[in-house]
């Protein structure tokens, strides 16, 4: 069974404006518009732009962003170029592991997480080298 009533949509004025009116889906409304509705203009045409190149990028040092990491954990990788989460983390936790460190316990977690993220500072450099193209001086 059909619905002999027509959707809501603008329909040629009945009135003979020559616009058209819209049809709330019972009954006509006082909103109209010309003939062929509503065009947006066209959008302004933009050149394509190329992707942001840094000028100059200097190539990171794996020496220093391990040396960075023993003093600070997390530094080193800030330095290689890293911001994802655990070079933050890191950086948090080193302010736990040096409060420990005077109960004499936290060392035990300062030293493997020393070692462990100069072996990834060391990565991350030699990654932002390889990414960039460049080669340590």
């Amino acid at each position: 069974m059909s619905d002999p009533t027509p959707k809501a949509d603008w329909y040629t004025d009945p009135g003979g404006s020559g616009g058209e009116r819209f049809w709330d889906g019972s009954q006509w409304t006082d909103r109209t518009r010309p003939a062929g509705g509503y065009t947006a203009p066209p959008a302004p045409q933009y050149a394509p732009q190329a992707p942001y190149q840094p000028a100059y990028v200097s190539p990171k040092s794996p020496g220093i962003a391990i040396l960075l990491t023993i003093v600070w954990l997390g530094v080193g990788h800030f330095y290689a170029g890293r911001n994802d989460a655990l070079p933050i983390v890191m950086a948090v936790l080193n302010i736990v592991f040096w409060s420990l460190t005077f109960l004499l316990v936290g060392i035990l977690f300062w030293i493997p997480a020393v070692i462990f993220m100069c072996i990834d500072a060391n990565k991350a450099a030699k990654d932002f080298n390889r990414r960039h193209g460049l080669q340590p001086s």
